[in-house]
């Protein structure tokens, strides 16, 4: 049952993403400001999808109200997912995505940021252009860790997006993404369609997210550590609660 059903999930988000693009296509010509418009109909799609794919969250905190750096514990392929339904943040993904027929171009129209991570030059240029958005009042979301935790285990932060947000004087939000059942997270033996089946398979996916006080301060290495630390107390006060 839980197969059918993920595969069912599947192909309703796929079908789903497809009408979307094609409206974006339609559509982005006739907008004056492409960007806002496609960031309006992205978080229209994450509302559709967080529906789709069963997922109930609760929000504990606040949610950051200013521009600033959005930075997230990673446990699952769907944590962007998380955060982007409630917030209009400018992820950074991937280089490899960039690529993709149609959700490439998509996504390039919708803020998201582009890193080839074996090539320095590269990630300093996305650092630039971290800087860059966070300057103009863009929120940044980056999952600092790298990859994903299989077993919750919060992994060394890294500070490349932490040196831009203090160079553009903005906040980081460290924000903890806890799923209810262990088995949402990433297991090491994990095939992508092995991890789809068994946390999309499920009636619904229980995910609390807490927002944490935000951190600021001249030190990158300094703003990275208070984040993860924030993140690590707010998953060890949720799990001993």
């Amino acid at each position: 049952m839980n197969t059918i059903r993920a595969w069912m999930r599947m192909v309703g988000l796929v079908a789903s993403i497809a009408a979307y693009i094609l409206w974006f296509y339609i559509l982005l010509p006739f907008k004056k400001d492409q960007l806002k418009w496609g960031l309006g109909l992205r978080r229209s799609w994450m509302k559709l999808a967080h529906w789709m794919l069963g997922l109930r969250v609760e929000i504990k905190g606040t949610l950051p109200d200013k521009s600033g750096l959005v930075v997230c514990n990673h446990q699952s392929a769907i944590d962007p997912f998380i955060p982007m339904r409630y917030l209009e943040l400018f992820p950074v993904g991937k280089y490899e995505i960039r690529s993709y027929p149609l959700i490439g171009f998509a996504a390039s129209k919708t803020g998201i940021l582009f890193v080839k991570r074996e090539v320095r030059d590269h990630r300093r240029a996305v650092r630039d252009k971290i800087r860059e958005y966070l300057s103009l009042g863009r929120s940044i979301l980056v999952f600092p860790e790298g990859t994903v935790s299989p077993d919750g285990t919060i992994m060394p932060f890294r500070k490349g997006a932490f040196r831009s947000a203090v160079e553009a004087g903005r906040p980081v939000y460290p924000v903890a993404i806890r799923y209810f059942s262990p088995d949402d997270r990433w297991q090491d033996a994990d095939s992508l369609y092995r991890h789809f089946v068994r946390q999309v398979g499920k009636r619904t996916i229980e995910v609390e997210l807490t927002c944490c006080d935000p951190v600021e301060g001249a030190d990158p290495d300094d703003c990275a550590n208070q984040a993860q630390i924030a993140i690590e107390s707010a998953l060890k006060r949720v799990a001993g609660s």
